[in-house]
C-alpha cells in the first residue's frame, strides 16, 4: 500500500495553514442540495455504511466558533477517501436553476485532484461549464445499482492512496505493553483526579506496570500541529497550578503531610507521549516546544514507527529459538 501522505500546506482562502491531509480519512464527502436527491443520500448513505465507509457532507454538523467553510466543506473533501456528486438543479417556478453550493463544492473536488463520483438525473441537463464531464445519469429505478457499481469501483481505485492507518486500539495497547505501560483503570479517586486534568484536552492517562509513573498519551493523529502544541500547553499550565497548590491544600487540611510529598513526587514524574501522523507533524511539534522550553513532552511517535516496532517485535517472536 502507497502510505505517502500529502498535506494541503496552502489554505485557499487565504488562512495561515492548512495542514489538513490528503485521503487521510476512509470517508466519502458528498455534494447536494439539500432540497433536492432526499432519496438519493438515503441510498448512497447505506451503501457506504455497509461498506464501512463514513458519510459527510456540508450539513450533518454545527461547528460553532469555526470557520464554516473550512471545517464543514473544504476540509471534509480534502480528507476524504473519494467524493460522490449529486449535480441535480433545482426547480425554481418551473425552471431548471443549477445548484451554486453543489457546483462549488464540485469545482474544489476537481482543484483538489479528488476521485469524483458524479451524478444527476437523466431527465435534467448539466450546467455547460461541467457538461463535457463524464456523469452517471440514472432514474429512481437504477439508482441503487449504478451507486453500487462506481462506488466499489471507488474504493479499489482510492484504497491504494488511502492513508487511512488508524490505528486499533488493541495495536495500541500492545505497543504501549511493549514499554511497560497501560491504561489508568481509574479506579480509585486519585487516578480519576489525574485521569480528569487530561481527558478534557483528549489525554489518555497511562500508569507504568509499577504503579509509580504517569504519562499523559495524545492520540493526534487527526489534528493540526498548532492544535497539538496549544492542548500540551494548556495540559502543563494545568499541571504547575495543581502541584503548586499542594502545599495550601496541606496547609487548610485537604491533605496530611505524607499525601502531599506523595502527590508531589507523582508531579515530579509525570511525562507526556504524543502520537501523531508524520515525521513532519513530529518535526513542527519539537521546534514549537523547543522554542517555548517545554520538556514535558518525552516521546512524540508517528502511526507508522508504531507499526514497525510491531513488527519487529513480532517478526523477533517468531524467529527466536
Amino acid at each position: 500500500m502507497d502510505l505517502t501522505i500529502k498535506k494541503n500546506e496552502n489554505c485557499i482562502v487565504g488562512s495561515p495553514r492548512c495542514d489538513y491531509v490528503f485521503n487521510s480519512q476512509r470517508a466519502c464527502f458528498i455534494g447536494y442540495g439539500f432540497n433536492q436527491s432526499s432519496l438519493e443520500m438515503e441510498i448512497i448513505r447505506s451503501i457506504l455504511t455497509d461498506k464501512k465507509i463514513e458519510a459527510l457532507d456540508a450539513g450533518t454538523d454545527i461547528k460553532p466558533g469555526q470557520n464554516a467553510f473550512c471545517s464543514k466543506i473544504c476540509s471534509k473533501i480534502l480528507t476524504s477517501q473519494f467524493c460522490i456528486i449529486l449535480a441535480n438543479n433545482d426547480n425554481k417556478s418551473g425552471n431548471e436553476i443549477p445548484n451554486a453550493n453543489v457546483n462549488m463544492e464540485y469545482g474544489l473536488m476537481l482543484g483538489f485532484n479528488k476521485y469524483v463520483i458524479p451524478f444527476q438525473r437523466e431527465e435534467q441537463q448539466l450546467p455547460f461549464n461541467i457538461a463535457a464531464l463524464d456523469t452517471i445519469k440514472y432514474n429512481n429505478t437504477n439508482f441503487k445499482e449504478k451507486a453500487e457499481k462506481v462506488i466499489d469501483l471507488a474504493i479499489g481505485s482510492t484504497q491504494s492512496n488511502s492513508v487511512d492507518n488508524a490505528l486499533s486500539n488493541i495495536t495500541i495497547e500492545t505497543f504501549l505493553a511493549s514499554y511497560d505501560l497501560c491504561y489508568s483503570s481509574i479506579d480509585n479517586e486519585g487516578e480519576k483526579a489525574f485521569y480528569q486534568m487530561g481527558s478534557h484536552l483528549g489525554f489518555n492517562l497511562l500508569l507504568h506496570f509499577d504503579g509509580l509513573q504517569y504519562i499523559y498519551f495524545g492520540l493526534f493523529t487527526k489534528q493540526r500541529v498548532q492544535i497539538i502544541v496549544w492542548k500540551v500547553k494548556i495540559l502543563l499550565k494545568l499541571l504547575k497550578a495543581r502541584s503548586a497548590s499542594i502545599p495550601e491544600r496541606v496547609k487548610i487540611g485537604l491533605a496530611n503531610e505524607v499525601q502531599g510529598k506523595a502527590i508531589e513526587e507523582v508531579f515530579s514524574k509525570i511525562k507526556v507521549w504524543l502520537l501523531v501522523q508524520t515525521d513532519e507533524d513530529r518535526t513542527a511539534i519539537n521546534t514549537f516546544l523547543s522554542r517555548e522550553g517545554i520538556q514535558i513532552v518525552s516521546k512524540i511517535i508517528t502511526q507508522m514507527e508504531v507499526r514497525n516496532e510491531l513488527d519487529s517485535i513480532y517478526e523477533n517472536i517468531v524467529t527466536e529459538k
